[in-house]
């Protein structure tokens, strides 16, 4: 028998499959139970937690719901690798969490803010991702064009969504883009509100092509506030507070300690105004 099967607590009586599920997330998360690993039988658990089998059968239906675990027949229950993992339970802790809208943006510009600054880093050494990456973009800005013309929103939505895929991809961290998978809904309904405020939808475009235009210059640190701007205004647009409950500063940490600007490249940010 596994010598860890003897080592283990048995469970209280109360709330038993969900102290299961944080028993066996434990046992995950330390690595015991590795990727790819066979965890013991429900038998073994059982036994290894001192509850009844009903009690881990449940556990484990929910953790292969979430993609955490998968049944083989005649060979078991394996722990399944993270690009398994459900992105549900995030969208359901948005869905029923409170000023949802607010968080999704404030999580959505820590993470692109830190992709954006790589991809401007990567294209200061004409890296071809990044350079295919700027061709995709300009992709999507003229699909937000066409859209426009046409008062198609849904497609100019979008568009909108994947050019800020684009740049999380390029910052090359899988879990940053899982996370930003799961944000999609919220995304499309952000953005779609912020079209609403709008008075002319060609300023999607624009907007979008001015940050593209800042990349283009290869310098970072202009790339990045014209970024930071950008999320300052869908901000202004969906009458969001631009600082932390309590008054403290913007928690957009990445743009706030970007190095400073020069007077000629400060200037450089100017050509393309945009409507408030």
């Amino acid at each position: 028998m596994n010598h860890y099967l003897e080592e283990e607590t048995p469970i209280a009586q109360r709330t038993v499959v969900a102290q299961v599920m944080a028993r066996l997330k434990d046992l995950i998360a330390s690595g015991h139970y590795r990727p790819g690993t066979r965890i013991p039988t429900e038998k073994d658990l059982a036994q290894m937690f001192g509850v009844g089998r009903s009690s881990i059968r449940e556990a484990i239906k929910v953790f292969q719901h979430l993609g955490v675990l998968e049944s083989r027949t005649a060979k078991g229950t394996y722990v399944r690798g993270r690009a398994h993992v459900s992105s549900e339970a995030i969208t359901w802790a948005l869905l029923l969490g409170e000023d949802d809208l607010r968080d999704v943006l404030e999580l959505r510009e820590v993470i692109e803010n830190i992709c954006f600054s790589r991809l401007g880093e990567s294209l200061t050494k004409a890296d071809p991702g990044a350079l295919k990456t700027l061709e995709m973009l300009d992709q999507q800005i003229l699909i937000m064009e066409e859209a426009a013309e046409h008062h198609e929103i849904s497609r100019m939505v979008e568009a909108d969504y994947r050019f800020h895929e684009l740049i999380v991809e390029a910052g090359g961290n899988r879990l940053f883009c899982a996370l930003y998978a799961s944000l999609h809904a919220f995304m499309s309904e952000e953005i779609r509100t912020s079209y609403i405020k709008m008075q002319d939808l060609h300023e999607v475009a624009l907007d979008h092509a001015d940050i593209v235009r800042t990349l283009r210059l290869e310098a970072p640190a202009i790339a990045l506030r014209r970024h930071g701007r950008h999320f300052r205004r869908i901000r202004k647009l969906l009458h969001l507070p631009s600082t932390a409950p309590g008054g403290s500063a913007d928690r957009a940490l990445p743009e706030a300690t970007a190095p400073e600007v020069t007077a000629p490249e400060a200037a450089s940010l100017e050509p393309t105004a945009l409507a408030t």
